[in-house]
């Protein structure tokens, strides 16, 4: 049984999802607050975990039109396990995409003066860091919702 929040195939816990930390049975409209904020970034963190599946895609097929294809490739490899990581909200997942992400956003920065196609990658590793990176996203990927 899936979780119609988090979509997770997680254990229930008195009642509850143990990923996301609401009730799998609830409908959308009632839910409180919490955990309608809790359903945005689980469902947030499944979006960047898609984007890492096309981004490895996209990586397998330019990596025949660069004379090396390797670093392609190893991105490609890293994009797909993080996309699994975190599509199955794995904290080691968390760990590694934040390092990720960061990463990117500071070859970015390092590299704006190349033109303002930077920009767009400033912004993608911001926005993917602010969907996996915030407090909700960390207490799902910790388990430690719902906190008490």
């Amino acid at each position: 049984m899936r979780c119609r929040q988090c979509y997770s195939k997680a254990e229930i816990r008195n009642g509850l999802c143990s990923v996301c930390g609401i009730d799998p049975g609830k409908k959308r409209s009632e839910l409180s607050a919490e955990e309608k904020k809790a359903r945005f970034h689980a469902r947030g963190i499944l979006l960047v975990a898609l984007c890492h599946w096309i981004g490895a895609v996209c990586g397998l097929i330019l990596a025949s039109h660069f004379p090396s294809p390797v670093p392609m490739i190893m991105l490609a490899a890293i994009n797909i396990a993080l996309g699994l990581g975190l599509a199955r909200y794995s904290l080691w997942a968390y760990k590694g995409a934040t390092v990720y992400y960061f990463l990117i956003g500071m070859v970015n920065v390092i590299s704006i003066q190349a033109g303002p196609i930077h920009l767009a990658g400033i912004a993608l590793a911001l926005i993917a860091l602010y969907l996996v990176g915030n407090g909700t996203s960390k207490a799902i990927f910790e388990r430690r919702l719902p906190e008490v």
